[in-house]
């Protein structure tokens, strides 16, 4: 019968402290919630930056390779095209000076 009255008296107790009956499962939450927020904001930027730095790894990198390696087939191929090599090099240079040219007259003033 002590048994039964025990839990009057916590009950009654947290009552009078102004707690309810699932106060220890609130507090669980708020703190959960807590540190879910401070993992967002501490955490969230570190894994923006990783992904941007493996799609920079595995998505520029063999952009800019496979782009070293046309134009050493370009020289190659006009190379064999001209027969000479000053006119491969004077093609492509033509060409990129006139890229250049056109991407420097179109940049915001």
């Amino acid at each position: 019968m002590s048994d039964a009255s025990e839990p009057k008296e916590e009950a009654t107790t947290a009552s009078m402290l102004g707690l309810s009956e699932d106060w220890p499962e609130q507090a669980a939450d708020a703190v959960v919630n807590t540190v879910d927020k401070v993992r967002d904001v501490t955490t969230g930027p570190v894994v923006n930056l990783s992904r941007l730095l493996a799609y920079v790894i595995f998505g520029v990198f063999p952009l800019l390779i496979v782009l070293v390696l046309g134009v050493i087939a370009a020289v190659r191929g006009l190379e064999v095209a001209t027969g000479r090599v000053w006119a491969a090099h004077g093609i492509l240079g033509l060409l990129f000076v006139s890229l250049g040219t056109l991407a420097w007259s179109r940049r915001p003033s």
